[in-house]
């Protein structure tokens, strides 16, 4: 059995076993789901995006240019403040502007994994699987979207639209678009069943299984690959742990200083916030690997 297949496999037992969890202390839900998050952000989420130098480096190396770490910082930390001002001045325009970027960079990912490498039926597929994740869980969703933005605005009324979709449709488009050839399709229906499984684990849980347990993965896995500099994935995470920890230390410090009333209030959809503040130039860089490399299969 391939790699690939067995740690499928693991992640069905874990969401599993999650769900069971969840279905015996329904009323930790969200306490449970929100452990979820924030173990996949430490295990995956983050570090998979903490060696974004390592892929920076590698691109500047094939383009025979001069990479500078301090130069790159710089950048990343740009593009961080200027979303998070867009944020602040047009919070529609950048929930809007997050989403389709996490739909772009999930779909990235995974089309490259079922070697289906295509810009546009990249994006669809992301959109489709993002749906798949956020739209069944209508209420818990309108609460957030009304926490970040105002009845009036436009997106609320894309948000009603999609709402009147049936979900299986979703699922279905999700699962046609990424359809693969003969050697993969094992893997597709195995990620298939993990799709419909995170879908059971809550808003945030199901989102986050999916994003730490499968999207953080393979993206290793696809660095590795692109740098190919004869590291492992253990290796390549122990490179992460300094990033990791600015991460993790620059969460606390602005959680640190946010008044309680806000986490009180705001509290999930500012961990989001937060989140898509990393997706901007993460996506950016990741893009290099998708763009320039062909697929050879993941994972294998």
């Amino acid at each position: 059995m391939k790699p690939s297949s067995t740690y499928l496999i693991f992640l069905l037992l874990m969401g599993l076993l999650l769900k069971g969890i969840l279905f015996l202390y329904p009323h930790k839900q969200f306490i449970i789901e929100i452990s979820i998050l924030f173990v996949g952000l430490i295990i995956t989420g983050i570090p998979h995006g903490a060696i974004d130098h390592l892929v920076a480096q590698k691109t500047s190396d094939s383009r025979k240019d001069k990479f500078s770490l301090f130069h790159f910082i710089f950048r990343y930390t740009v593009f961080m403040l200027l979303y998070g001002c867009l944020w602040w001045f047009l919070p529609g325009l950048s929930l809007c502007l997050f989403i389709f970027l996490t739909a772009f960079h999930f779909g990235a990912t995974d089309m490259h994994y079922f070697k289906k490498e295509n810009s546009y039926l990249s994006f669809i597929f992301g959109i489709t699987l993002t749906a798949w994740l956020l739209l069944p869980h209508q209420t818990e969703l309108i609460n957030w979207v009304h926490l970040i933005i105002p009845e009036k605005d436009p997106f609320f009324v894309i948000l009603y639209f999609l709402f009147k979709i049936p979900p299986i449709i979703f699922i279905l488009l999700t699962g046609l678009i990424s359809f693969p050839e003969k050697s993969k399709r094992p893997d597709w229906i195995l990620f298939m069943l993990l799709l419909i499984l995170s879908n059971q684990l809550g808003l945030i849980g199901g989102f986050a299984f999916y994003f730490s347990g499968w999207h953080g993965w393979q993206a290793f896995h696809d660095i590795k690959k692109y740098i190919n500099a004869g590291n492992t994935i253990a290796q390549l995470w122990k490179k992460a742990i300094p990033f990791t920890l600015i991460a993790m230390t620059g969460l606390i410090v602005i959680y640190a200083i946010t008044p309680v009333s806000v986490w009180q209030n705001f509290g999930a959809p500012a961990i989001i916030i937060l989140i898509s503040l990393l997706t901007l130039p993460h996506m950016q860089v990741m893009q290099n690997i998708y763009n320039k490399v062909p697929s050879k299969g993941s994972a294998e």
